[in-house]
């Protein structure tokens, strides 16, 4: 049973709202799944979102932005969602990016180490900081220290070093929804 059943939404528009947002962001649609097969029922974080709403709504007009490559380069955000994956234990997430990776270039081999806690071979000096990033935001609980602070400016434009934050910190709220749907063992 489902914890969050669609047909229970206080809105049934924030499908069509999360449909529209992800063809934008994903050319046409996302290369994973979001909806059950039965075309009715959510997956993965997209379920407890269709409950509220108001938030969904400004959540996807966040989740566009994030996503623009004028915000941070879309190998340089997927490699920062790859680090925070090999942290969290959310199959959802996995399961989603390991396709989206694919598409930038991120090799399965690449993403295989990545899940591992390693810095995956063969990338660039800003592509390693990403992903570093994308774990030591992660797990951030006091100020960022100045040696990492030091390497990341050296290695990324503050903006898009601004921008790698922003995609973990968009992930991390997306875990958390991943994570109260509770359906993680479908995606491993």
């Amino acid at each position: 049973m489902p914890r969050f059943p669609f047909d229970e939404s206080p809105d049934p528009a924030t499908k069509d709202v999360m449909v529209e947002a992800l063809s934008k962001m994903h050319r046409g649609g996302p290369p994973f799944q979001f909806v059950e097969e039965d075309g009715k029922s959510l997956v993965g974080c997209y379920a407890p979102l269709s409950y509220s709403p108001i938030i969904t709504r400004q959540f996807f007009a966040l989740a566009k932005a994030c996503y623009d490559p004028e915000a941070v380069k879309p190998r340089t955000r997927e490699l920062a969602i790859l680090g925070l994956a090999s942290i969290l234990n959310v199959p959802y997430i996995v399961y989603c990016h390991r396709s989206c990776a694919h598409e930038v270039g991120i090799t399965e081999e690449q993403y295989n180490e990545g899940l591992a806690g390693k810095v995956p071979s063969g990338l660039a000096e800003e592509e390693a900081m990403a992903y570093r990033l994308g774990r030591d935001l992660t797990t951030l609980q006091a100020r960022l220290d100045d040696d990492t602070w030091a390497e990341a400016t050296s290695k990324l434009a503050k903006s898009e070093l601004v921008g790698v934050a922003h995609i973990v910190g968009a992930y991390r709220w997306v875990a958390v929804l991943a994570q109260l749907n509770g359906d993680d063992q479908r995606w491993t």
